[in-house]
């Protein structure tokens, strides 16, 4: 009976470590349940991979576990900084641009998870998590499976990302994404088990490797039945299509009527508990508000809205009177973190050509919302045409203020307990206008004039409300619509609120995508006018839309706090050849109508100066690594050397037969094997090392007959290996030329290499 060498594990090592890897890569496919199309997979695959290649090669250098742990934090650092924050580099280094960009992913990705549905776009916050997370499984199921050659611990954190996966996700893919993975894990399974045996177990010498082939090919074998079985026959099983005995998703099909909170309610919660969180993002040729719904009864406490929805198709029609000119807004949007029903887009949508999910309209409040199957539009993305009138003055003044009954019912419509004070503000207000629009510009210009903008008012916009608001002449957006569009009924004009969001934080690399967040959450009011339909007016100071000021007098803006307030940027827009610079400080803003905008100011690059110094700081870090290197390799031999002789002397022999294992190692490429003894090991390499061969069988002696004495070692013992080492190492240099021997002497893995 005889155990193999090493090498004979070649097949099933080779097979066992491919398999591991395969197990994570599986795990990355399976996100295909969480995020929306695959930008996710290149970042996931190199959080995986690198940490296996360094786990890998921390392995077969023998790294210490406390250096393992270096490494392993140091190549998730340098893997995230490279594949999702390359911009904040320097020479490839993180900065502290970095650390600030990684943590502002981190918060906002924690503040959209209660929220957000699968699946959802792969953010870099998201990203990052789901990476550390993958790399960390990675460097646990190597230490698992190499290092302690623990089976079903190496792959239980795998297992542990694969099924969190499979609960939060959309359930798409899931058969093959499950028989991947098991098809991955039963083949580590059946590998390591291979290797474990040819390790561990012995077999008989004339077939050393009969039986690690044996496991490999039962274990290949019950894989392929276990596939078999539950991809054909577990579908087929009885109640295998039947509903979850938890609805965990809450994602209830069928129709029926649905109960949802105003708009205006999220209004505050949204501008300052979820100011920075990003709602959804918009490819565009026009900047525009995007436009949740409109709210038109008003019952003396809220704002509501109730409407007849049916499917949206291709052509979204609606009664509103056609125009003469309209600019075409053409909308890509994704929605990450909206958690409502509705659907946004610019005024007046038209058509929807394209929607990951089914959509219902109402063309009395121009509104889509999500079918009631979906709980929101979280994971939504479509494509919607909006028609967005050419609004002349002239056209505006002309209008006669005629309305239908239906008209002046619906949207004129006020509760008998209105306060009288609205109505005489209105009537001082408009004083003197001679038409509706005149009397709609009047009032927006007296509340813009008269009133300031401020979140440290209570929200609300019921009577007590309106009365405080005209009394304070302080609120933010929701007060300002509200108490427009109720003042405007009380003049006898048609009027309602729309809720939506300001145009968002123009992308810096691509000028036609807009982040929209939770500070642009915005409600302004809509005037009926016979002639052209609802016309948007903005009383809320430091609010302004595009394309609108021609009949509001207000150029566009909106709140840019975080922006101007951090990095007080310059943004430069061309407009006609006329050149428009408003410096970024405290409140909204100015951007003009047209024109892309380039933004720059305190970016993350720097000038020549701060390049130089993360020049420095690099070549710095650099030096320090090479010489903590240097005192690494040179000093450990000698730290090992030092430990070992002040213990017993049974260790000190041992020491002299550790001592010259390196030297032989380098000279003859081989090293003992699990199960040789120390003569056996001698013995098979004496003639390989020439002079050297005799003293090294004879301290293969001195060392058996001190390990099995009855007395342990004696002193004698220990002079004798010391000498016969020395000798054996003495032999071995003087063949050795001196650039191999420079390279072993700088040998990491001959410095840190467990002996043998």
């Amino acid at each position: 009976m005889t155990r193999p060498s090493p090498s004979g594990t070649g097949l099933a090592r080779v097979l066992a470590e491919a398999a591991l890897v395969a197990v994570h890569v599986t795990v990355v496919v399976g996100f295909d349940r969480l995020y929306r199309g695959t930008d996710f997979l290149v970042p996931l695959l190199a959080f995986v991979l690198s940490a296996h290649l360094l786990a890998i090669a921390s392995r077969v250098l023998s790294v210490p576990a406390p250096i393992v742990a270096v490494v392993g934090v140091a190549g998730a650092a340098l893997t995230a900084t490279w594949v999702l924050f390359p911009h904040t580099t320097a020479f490839g280094s993180p900065t502290p641009s970095t650390w600030s960009a990684a943590g502002d992913a981190i918060r906002a990705a924690r503040s959209q998870f209660p929220d957000v549905v699968a699946p959802v776009r792969a953010t870099d916050g998201y990203q990052l998590l789901s990476g550390l997370v993958l790399a960390g499984a990675v460097w646990f199921a190597d230490w698992a499976a190499f290092r302690l050659r623990a089976t079903a611990e190496a792959v239980a954190p795998a297992a542990v990302v694969f099924v969190f996966a499979s609960l939060l996700g959309s359930g798409a893919h899931q058969g093959s994404s499950t028989v991947a993975f098991a098809t991955a894990v039963l083949t580590f399974v059946a590998a390591h088990r291979a290797v474990r045996a040819q390790l561990d177990q012995s077999w008989l010498a004339g077939a050393p490797v009969a039986g690690p082939r044996a496991l490999l090919r039962a274990g290949a074998a019950v894989a392929v039945l276990a596939l078999a079985v539950g991809a054909l026959a577990g579908p087929r099983l009885p109640g295998a299509k039947a509903d979850a005995v938890v609805a965990w998703r809450q994602h209830a099909a069928g129709g029926g009527s649905r109960v949802t909170v105003s708009p205006m309610v999220e209004l505050r919660k949204r501008l300052v508990d979820q100011s920075d969180t990003e709602v959804f993002t918009v490819h565009t040729n026009r900047r525009a508000y995007w436009r949740l719904t409109s709210l038109d009864r008003f019952d003396g406490n809220i704002w509501s809205s109730s409407g007849t929805f049916s499917p949206a198709g291709a052509r979204l029609p609606s009664d509103v009177p056609e125009v003469d000119r309209a600019r075409e807004v053409i909308q890509t949007i994704e929605i990450q973190g909206l958690s409502a029903i509705w659907v946004p887009a610019a005024y007046e949508a038209k058509g929807l050509p394209q929607s990951s999910e089914a959509l219902r309209w109402d063309g009395d409040s121009s509104t889509l919302i999500v079918d009631s199957s979906e709980p929101s539009s979280n994971g939504l993305t479509y494509r919607v045409t909006s028609e967005e009138p050419i609004l002349a003055t002239s056209v505006l003044e002309a209008d006669p203020g005629r309305d239908s009954t239906a008209i002046a019912e619906r949207y004129g419509a006020l509760p008998a307990a209105f306060p009288a004070v609205a109505r005489t503000a209105a009537r001082t207000a408009t004083a003197g206008a001679a038409n509706r629009y005149q009397q709609a510009r009047m009032l927006q210009d007296w509340f813009r004039t008269r009133f300031h903008y401020s979140l440290s008012t209570g929200a609300g916009h019921g009577d007590d409300a309106l009365t405080e608001f005209l009394r304070s002449r302080e609120g933010y957006c929701e007060q300002f619509a509200g108490a427009y569009a109720a003042m405007a009924r009380s003049l006898g004009i048609p009027a309602r609120v729309a809720v939506g969001f300001t145009p968002g934080e123009q992308d810096r690399s691509d000028p036609t995508e807009y982040h929209v967040r939770g500070r642009h959450a915005h409600a302004w009011p809509e005037v009926w006018f016979p002639t052209v339909g609802w016309v948007p007016f903005e009383p809320t100071p430091g609010r302004g839309m595009p394309d609108a000021e021609a009949h509001t007098g207000v150029p566009e803006a909106q709140d840019d706090a975080r922006v101007t307030q951090r990095t007080f940027p310059t943004i430069t827009t061309s407009n006609n050849n006329v050149t428009t610079t408003t410096i970024g400080g405290a409140g909204g803003t100015t951007i003009p109508r047209t024109g892309p905008v380039a933004v720059t100011g305190a970016g993350s690059g720097g000038g020549p100066r701060s390049r130089l110094g993360a020049a420095a700081i690099a070549a710095a870090a650099a030096g320090i690594l090479v010489v903590a290197w240097l005192l690494a390799v040179l000093l450990a031999p000698l730290w090992r050397r030092r430990r070992l002789r002040r213990r017993g002397l049974s260790d000190q022999v041992l020491a002299s037969w550790n001592e010259v294992l390196g030297p032989i190692r380098w000279a003859t490429g081989q090293r003992p094997a699990p199960a040789e003894t120390y003569r056996e090991f001698a013995r098979r390499l004496g003639t390989a090392l020439g002079v050297a061969g005799p003293p090294l069988v004879a301290l293969a002696d001195v060392v058996t007959s001190a390990s099995w004495s009855p007395g342990g070692a004696t002193p004698d013992h220990e002079s004798e290996a010391a000498g016969l080492a020395a000798a054996i190492r003495t032999d071995l240099a003087a063949h050795e030329s001196p650039a191999r021997r420079l390279r072993r002497r700088l040998s990491w893995r001959e410095a840190f290499r467990p002996p043998g």
